[in-house]
């Protein structure tokens, strides 16, 4: 039997309507493609716009060469493997009872079980401070925490690191209890040299760390400052370890650190002959990539994803190089809470240039109160001001990252502080500790009693 006509009219139909999604999907993978290829286009684009300015996009150009001669790092890596993954805890532990009994008890009072105790732990890290201190001796060049491993091995050889600052931590405690300042003060010395190996690394974890141990060394300063007799050398040593623990370029490192970290992640969403042309042929060993694109879709959102952190980032980079406090105006008010991509990139943005102006705080203040110290034992009375310092004692008086203008500087019958407003901006009279249960103090900075440091 023929078929009809209206049988064949709907074969017409259907053929049409198969023939427009062809055509159709021809498009729309057409235009896929095409977008696939233009977000690729973009993010090349921003990678070139790096590579023309000088900056690093790699981990070898962020390092740098190694310089000749004989360098700290080895001496690290060998004291560092020497610790136990427990160490920290029991580390942690005894750091925070020996500080507490010592601020609070005479020497003639300390309990002697505990100071027993103490020294004898220590003495089974005898060779890690032998290695410790050899390495204080010598030039820091570099040193790998190992994220170019993976976070796994980044987290226990940031684990290490804690575990041996709170073990120098608590050998200037006990170093300070038996009489033997300048010993102690070498302690501390090489505890801030120990901050300098998180330098130029990447991940907010490591700057959160770097801050936590530069707080842990200047609260040691001031035991050295409050309980013990430094030499004028120690005091020497103390500052210029001080004026090297934070470079002046420490806001844009970190930035040019957490975009070589995003390059090597993203690895397999750029296109290969940028890759070939403006990064390493080959990535570090197992290093965490972003996983491939399942789908063109994906790989597009994901190159476009990547393109917007690469502009993020130039703009964070350009106002980290700004003097402060204009980081702490250009990038942390405009920190938004909501998700995104763009929006955690700023939002992490706030959280290093809050880390980075209050380390910036803490070492400052402890500068000055170095400074302030010579400054009395010459002179035998405190400075008038900040400006009697310089330059016989401390060659500039350095900023407060907050304001822009210099640290305060006050005196009572008790001591002095030295301090910065913190974070709201306001001069709240010195308050360095939390008050009415605020979970930080109102302003940030050191003060030193005279009781003890006569």
């Amino acid at each position: 039997m023929d078929k009809t006509p209206n049988t064949k009219s709907k074969l017409l139909q259907w053929r049409s309507v198969g023939l427009v999604l062809i055509l159709a999907s021809i498009v729309l993978l057409i235009a896929l493609t095409g977008a696939i290829y233009w977000t690729g286009r973009q993010l090349a684009a921003e990678l070139i716009k790096i590579k023309q300015t000088g900056e690093p996009l790699s981990f070898s150009d962020l390092i740098g060469p190694s310089l000749s001669g004989e360098d700290a790092t080895n001496y690290y890596y060998e004291a560092l493997s020497s610790i136990g993954p427990n160490s920290l805890e029991n580390a942690f532990r005894a750091n925070r009872m020996y500080r507490q009994s010592l601020l609070s008890l005479p020497a003639n009072q300390f309990p002697e079980e505990l100071r027993q105790q103490v020294t004898k732990n220590l003495a089974d890290f005898v060779s890690v401070f032998g290695k410790l201190a050899q390495a204080g001796q010598l030039p820091l060049n570099s040193f790998n925490i190992g994220i170019n491993r993976g976070i796994k091995v980044c987290n226990a050889d940031l684990q290490r690191i804690h575990s041996a600052a709170f073990l120098l931590s608590l050998q200037t405690l006990n170093l300070v209890l038996q009489g033997r300042c300048d010993d102690a003060a070498d302690s501390t010395i090489n505890l801030l040299k120990i901050t300098r190996i998180l330098d130029f690394q990447p991940i907010t974890v490591v700057h959160v760390t770097k801050a936590r141990l530069i707080t842990l060394a200047c609260e040691d300063i001031r035991i050295l400052l409050q309980c013990s007799q430094l030499s004028d050398a120690s005091l020497g040593r103390l500052h210029e370890a001080l004026a090297l623990t934070i470079t002046p370029d420490a806001l844009e490192r970190t930035f040019l650190a957490e975009r070589v970290y995003q390059t090597e992640m993203a690895r397999n969403i750029i296109p290969e002959n940028i890759t070939s042309r403006l990064l390493p042929i080959t990535a570090p060993a197992s290093f965490g990539h972003i996983p491939k694109a399942r789908s063109l879709l994906t790989k597009m959102r994901i190159r476009r994803a990547s393109t917007h952190y690469f502009r993020e980032m130039a703009r964070l980079i350009i106002a980290s190089r700004l003097p402060w406090p204009q980081p702490l105006e250009e990038i942390v008010p405009n920190a938004p809470i909501s998700a995104g991509t763009s929006n955690k990139v700023t939002s992490m943005a706030a959280a290093v240039v809050y880390l980075t102006a209050d380390s910036l705080v803490t070492v400052r203040s402890s500068m000055l109160a170095v400074a302030i110290e010579r400054y009395r034992r010459s002179q035998g009375r405190l400075p008038n001001s900040l400006d009697d310092l310089s330059p016989d004692y401390i060659t500039a008086i350095p900023l407060d990252p907050f304001t822009g203008r210099k640290l305060i500087y006050k005196t009572d019958k008790d001591g002095f502080v030295v301090y910065s407003v913190g974070i709201n901006r306001q001069d709240d009279n010195g308050s360095i500790v939390p008050e009415n249960m605020a979970k930080i103090p109102l302003d940030r900075g050191v003060r030193i009693a005279f009781e003890k440091s006569e």
